[in-house]
């Protein structure tokens, strides 16, 4: 059995966004429950949450003559019900409904409201004024309000997903980890910040005389960059200066230095690019890091694994790149349509059907999540709330993309059995300790098939691996892109531990909710899996597992046990260490929670996030 200083736990849950909206959005979504609409109308910014320090939201209007004033579910429903829910989730994009046949599809899963049009900006309080204004005001430069200077929509996911993380954290950031060298940004992406691409002039496009903004190459340059997002957030937190006042003020720099000889500043982001298994790869490159011992080495003591794309930005040009095989249409839509009763027809919200007989082409979305990773033994001695026990986690090639690049093909299974192979050898758990799975299921019928008979193929070889006998159990299915996020690319492994957590913390996860008629064509590929529309009843002495499938052969699994006394037992920690944290346990998971709501519903969050955590220099 491993030592408590050799095993990761997540801290916390994710704070993410996406087409259905920021988490809060989403969880309700998830359950059914009536706050949904008054959680989308914040995200909207039409109303503000007043902060009651319990689970139960009041809105108040946020504009307008009755800016201030209570508003009431029914209230919100009444006036914007129909809009809302027209602007978020799976959905048809007017512009591209306005071109016809002009564009492959007009169905997608791009950020809800105006959250991709300056939106985000104002929720996060990252526009111009705002840092300018604020202890990060030296930074004001990278946030200039000009599309064309301003971090992208990519980056701007980052911040807000990443910096948002940290509201699990009981303290700041820079009392936990004092020297920042300690701490790591794990960040993945499939995509560059295509929006700020297109601010880019096109060689021999125009004369540049006089063209001031060519000047400002730096931020030109950087804001397209796939990296920008993830060294954003680390330039935040650090105790950052001007070059040019660095360079006119050497105490500045003197201030850096430390006794030990690293400079005060964070790690270097680690950035992983592996298609739509991005983040599950990002991960497996950082959990190493997190545990190895080296003559030298420094491993970083606390990480913030995040992962964001802006796929559709600028102009919607994937769309074209996947073509109308592999998406979703309203074409294909409407022939589904055709013979059904009104009843039985699937709306645009509810086309994403993995598993199902209609699952016709997935659904492209953008999306950016946050969660922090860190060792056992410092979250039992800095007293943050175990949310889980990371047991496993694997990558693999495959043999498919020979023939076509974007292919699904064989020996992805080898990413489920490394993770269960190091939970089984590492922590004692078998296959079957291992109930729930929250599975790739981009909404084709081709991935449907290849999503089960790859995890059924890597259980039945972990299993022959720890010498287990007979038929393995059942494993319950969920999939957060049916609903409504899409396929939010790098994300979307990331995106899959939040519902693993959820159904680790005694919480409804995430069922198949738009699945009616399974697929024939599945086979004995689904005798293995209970797949239902319900969401699934939570399990806090449970195991969930989440496997990703990328473009290329990218492929990356992660294994999760619920965190809870006797678990954490196992590891043998300080016995004193232990029982300190176990008294205070249930307090801290109170207090956790209230700050993950205070600050997911509150405006300007991330940039007041990043003034709490940051590492401070000579102010």
């Amino acid at each position: 059995m491993l030592t408590a200083d050799k095993v990761l736990v997540t801290v916390g849950t994710p704070c993410s966004l996406s087409a259905v909206g920021s988490t809060e959005t989403y969880l309700a979504k998830v359950v059914g429950a009536p706050e949904f609409i008054g959680y989308a109308a914040f995200d909207a910014g039409l109303v503000d949450i007043e902060d009651s320090g319990d689970a139960t939201p009041r809105f108040r209007w946020a504009a307008g003559e009755e800016a201030g004033s209570p508003a009431s579910l029914e209230e919100i429903e009444r006036r914007h019900g129909a809009t809302l829910r027209a602007q978020l989730g799976i959905r048809h994009i007017p512009e591209l409904t306005a071109l016809g046949d002009a564009v492959v599809t007009d169905i997608a899963a791009s950020l809800p409201h105006d959250l991709a049009d300056g939106g985000l900006r104002r929720l996060a309080g990252l526009g111009y004024r705002d840092v300018r204004e604020s202890a990060l005001k030296d930074m004001y430069g990278l946030f200039d309000d000009d599309p064309r200077l301003g971090p992208s929509l990519q980056a701007q996911l980052f911040v807000y997903a990443g910096l948002g993380a940290l509201a699990a954290l009981p303290v700041s950031l820079a009392e936990l980890v004092p020297d920042p060298y300690d701490f790591r940004v794990a960040a993945a992406t499939a995509f560059p910040g295509m929006d700020a691409l297109a601010e880019w002039r096109a060689a021999g496009s125009s004369a540049l005389t006089n063209d001031k903004l060519r000047d400002k190459f730096a931020m030109r340059l950087a804001n397209a960059l796939a990296s920008h997002g993830p060294a954003l957030i680390a330039t935040m937190l650090a105790p950052a200066y001007p070059l040019s006042k660095s360079l006119k003020n050497p105490a500045l720099l003197e201030s850096l230095r430390t006794p030990s000889g690293f400079t005060r500043v964070p790690q270097t982001p680690l950035n992983a690019v592996g298609a739509c298994a991005s983040s599950s790869i990002a991960f497996c490159e950082i959990a190493p890091q997190l545990l190895l011992d080296y003559p030298g080495f420094r491993r970083p003591r606390l990480a913030l694994w995040t992962a964001a794309d802006a796929a559709a930005r600028p102009h919607w040009e994937i769309l074209d790149a996947f073509g109308p095989g592999a998406l979703m249409t309203r074409a294909k839509l409407e022939a589904m349509n055709a013979e059904r009763a009104p009843a039985e027809r699937r709306s645009v919200s509810d086309c994403l059907a993995p598993f199902d007989v209609d699952a016709n082409g997935t659904v492209v979305g953008e999306a950016g999540s946050g969660l922090i990773v860190t060792t056992l033994d410092f979250a039992l001695r800095n007293f943050l709330d175990i949310t889980s026990i990371i047991v496993g986690w694997g990558q693999s090639g495959e043999a498919g993309g020979k023939a076509h690049f974007a292919g699904v093909g064989f020996g992805g299974e080898n990413a489920i059995i490394h993770a269960l192979d190091m939970a089984w050898r590492g922590h004692g758990y078998g296959v079957g300790d291992f109930q729930y799975m929250v599975a790739h299921a981009t909404g084709t019928r081709t991935n449907s098939k290849t999503d089960l008979t790859t995890v059924a193929a890597g259980r039945a070889a972990a299993a022959e691996r720890q010498g287990a006998r007979g038929s393995l159990p059942r494993v319950v299915v969920g999939t957060p892109k049916a609903v409504g996020d899409g396929h939010s690319m790098g994300e979307t492994g990331l995106k899959a531990v939040s519902q693993a957590l959820q159904y680790l913390l005694g919480k409804p996860a995430v069922g198949v909710p738009t699945l009616r008629t399974l697929d024939p064509d599945l086979g004995a590929a689904s005798e293995s899996f209970v797949l239902d529309r319900a969401p699934v009843a939570g399990n806090s002495d449970g195991g969930a597992f989440c496997a990703t499938q990328g473009f290329g052969g990218y492929n990356g699994a992660i294994a999760l046990r619920a965190a809870h006394p006797e678990a954490l037992a196992r590891y043998s920690p300080d016995p004193k260490v232990l029982d300190a944290y176990l008294e205070r346990w249930p307090q801290l998971r109170r207090e956790r929670e209230q700050r993950e709501r205070h600050w997911r519903l509150r405006r300007g969050a991330a940039l007041e996030l990043a003034q709490m955590h940051r590492w401070r220099g000579l102010d």
